[in-house]
């Protein structure tokens, strides 16, 4: 029983030698990050621009509110009261349009800044968010200065200008809203690569 333990012993050394040497040989496949650690900055990103989507529709559908409250209003002659409330509520939904536009702005430049790098392609379309961004708030400021300058306008030339103007804020909401949409494409698409 005696030269069996030397025998055992070194049988067990030489298996295990074998086990780590075939362990070293083989391909051991990398640690990757947890699929949730990868996909957590993802699922926020989309978390937020689907409020932004939602907040856009929801932009849209108040301004086609007000334009339908100014022509009513509009229709009924010598309602001054009815036209100054919608002037007022022209007047709110201008400052947080620009307050948004700026924030909008301000994040897509930043996200350019981020992301530079990561592809031509994904460059270029963060550099045309923001100029896309930049232009929208643009041409709403000087539709809110404007408006401004028509608001208490009882005119028919200027009431005239002042629906027009109305009905250029509903073109750019639906515009940004197709915009959110095809970047929500854009960002589905960068995803599957």
């Amino acid at each position: 029983m005696k030269t069996l333990k030397p025998f055992s012993s070194a049988l067990v050394a030489a298996l295990l030698l074998a086990g780590s040497a075939q362990a070293q040989n083989q391909k051991l496949p990398l640690r990757t990050p947890d699929h949730r650690e990868i996909r957590a900055p993802d699922r926020h990103e989309e978390r937020q621009n689907a409020a932004e989507r939602m907040d856009d529709r929801m932009d849209v559908a108040e301004l086609e509110r007000v334009l339908t409250r100014f022509d009513k209003a509009r229709a009924q002659r010598n309602n001054a009261a009815e036209l100054a409330a919608v002037d007022n509520r022209l007047r709110e939904l201008l400052r947080a349009e620009l307050a948004e536009g700026s924030k909008e702005k301000l994040q897509a430049r930043a996200e350019t800044r981020r992301e530079w790098g990561e592809s031509r392609a994904e460059n270029r379309d963060d550099v045309r968010d923001a100029r896309a961004e930049a232009a929208s708030l643009a041409a709403r400021k000087t539709i809110a200065r404007e408006l401004n300058s028509l608001m208490g306008a009882r005119s028919p030339s200027q009431l005239n200008r002042k629906r027009d103007l109305i009905v250029e804020l509903v073109r750019l909401g639906k515009q940004e809203v197709r915009q959110d949409r095809q970047e929500q494409r854009e960002d589905r698409k960068d995803r599957r690569y």
